[in-house]
């Protein structure tokens, strides 16, 4: 049985982190299939839709303190919590548009619980005014920030799984700070939403889909399954706090729509399917993939809550099955596989958004946290990583990371840095200035990758410290 190595994938995020708090990374959203490459943007910055990492950082110090954890958690709560517009939003709030995008509630939403949560779990042992930075930020965008998307409510203009995370953040403040402002508001607006959204019968009659919205398109497409932890758990804590089995009621039904919509892939490993979309009939269809790998944490906390409540076994059963394909989906480095079924880079670039959800999950979900998982997390890492997809190549080695194409073909080219906000092309052979500094590039020490007969092999021989991970279709020759 493999099991899931959450130190490793620890590691891997702090690679990304920089001595500001920001945590950097690809912004490839794996769901839609698109990045900031595509819009482009170019941006490879710091995402709020990271910060679950927050209380993820949190629930292992609570488990298994170490003072070198404690720093880096105030110092990426302290970066996320004073990362703020004038007008109340969150600084980066446009994950896969990269900074192209000035709008979204959810990645406003998700630094503002993920900062309530880890300074609720972290009381303890964080420095009050880390506490009191997190509980100020989030307090910020919920009154002010917040107001700019349904006049801080839930509406029939609202967007599914955003407005539940709303609910979800206004209910962290009376959990954690007894703080009960917005206690009739919560109670009304989860009622809205299991009224309005709630779609009953996907797939069968115990479980129920929510429409991503009320209006246009959107409302002929049920939520992708890596959403429903903004739902589930909200309703949870509702019924926590208020004991209305309405709610809870609700969370089993989206739990039973996730769990029983899941499939077995092409290794047999337990997957959640894409969407559900409506039928000129009427009827309900399910999408399977392309789908993510990487980034169901918050999905999985929500079916394991609801589990917690309810001892249902049909959950903990799907719980377990999900997490034996998270493992084996994982490389030795940490990261997971990006996807499956897209044939261009969002099946193979890791991204440090999603991941660090998987990251949230797995610390509050195992067993034990090892005596050495500080000393691991912290560990320097000497790996050249190649990943091999169907389309092209991912690679990172130190600071240094580039999407490639396999020998002579040239549609990607691309190269970043973890420790800068910007990545670009090569574009010295056509005359003009580089669209990068000059430590972007690899020189000699890229390695190429030659793919001809459904074979990969290495045009020269790789570097002593090379790993190569291959989810590609093709055979891998380490030898040509």
């Amino acid at each position: 049985m493999e099991t899931f190595d959450l130190a490793a994938l620890g590691n891997w995020l702090y690679s990304w982190v920089q001595p500001s708090g920001a945590i950097h990374g690809f912004h490839n959203h794996s769901v839609w299939g698109d990045n900031p490459l595509r819009w482009p943007d170019y941006t490879s910055g710091h995402s709020t839709f990271a910060a679950p990492i927050l209380p993820g950082l949190a629930q292992v110090l609570s488990r298994r303190y170490d003072a070198r954890g404690q720093e880096l958690l105030e110092r990426m709560m302290r970066y996320q919590a004073h990362a703020m517009r004038d007008d109340g939003e969150y600084l980066h709030i446009g994950f896969q548009a990269g900074e192209l995008a000035k709008v979204g509630l959810i990645h406003n939403m998700v630094p503002a619980l993920s900062l309530l949560m880890a300074a609720g779990i972290g009381k303890e042992f964080l420095h009050k005014d880390v506490v009191e930075a997190a509980r100020e930020s989030a307090l910020r965008v919920l009154t002010q920030g917040s107001l700019h998307y349904g006049g801080g409510r839930a509406g029939v203009e609202a967007c599914c799984n955003q407005d539940y995370a709303r609910i979800w953040a206004k209910l962290l403040l009376q959990k954690y700070f007894q703080d009960d402002r917005f206690e009739q508001q919560v109670q009304e607006d989860l009622d809205y939403m299991v009224d309005h959204f709630h779609i009953s019968g996907v797939p069968d009659e115990e479980c129920d889909g929510t429409k991503r919205a009320l209006l246009g398109k959107d409302q002929l497409l049920l939520e992708p399954a890596e959403y429903y932890g903004l739902m589930i758990v909200p309703l949870c804590i509702g019924y926590e706090l208020f004991g209305r089995e309405k709610w809870l009621h609700a969370a089993v039904r989206l739990c039973n729509h996730v769990v029983r919509s899941s499939f077995l892939d092409e290794e047999n490993c337990r997957r959640v399917h894409r969407a559900y979309y409506a039928k000129s009939d009427g009827s309900w269809g399910r999408l399977t993939q392309p789908m993510q790998i990487q980034g169901n944490g918050l999905t999985l906390y929500g079916i394991s809550y609801c589990a917690r409540l309810t001892g249902n076994r049909e959950m903990e059963k799907f719980l377990a099955e999900m997490e034996q394909g998270i493992a084996h989906y994982q490389t030795k480095r940490g990261f997971l596989r990006a996807a499956t079924g897209w044939d261009t880079e969002a099946d193979v670039v890791p991204a440090t958004a999603w991941q660090a959800h998987d990251f949230f999950y797995f610390a509050h979900r195992l067993e034990q946290i090892q005596e050495e998982f500080w000393d691991r997390f912290f560990a320097p890492v000497k790996e050249c990583t190649i990943l091999l997809s169907n389309t092209c190549l991912w690679m990172e080695d130190g600071q240094r990371w580039t999407i490639q194409d396999y020998f002579s073909r040239s549609v990607y080219q691309i190269y970043g840095r973890k420790d800068r906000e910007r990545f670009g092309r090569d574009l010295s052979w056509t005359g003009e200035k580089n669209d990068v500094e000059p430590d972007y590039l690899w020189g000699e020490a890229l390695p190429r990758m030659v793919l001809n007969d459904d074979c990969v092999t290495p045009l020269r021989p790789l570097p002593a410290h090379a790993v190569v991970y291959n989810f590609s279709r093709y055979r891998w020759v380490p030898h040509a």
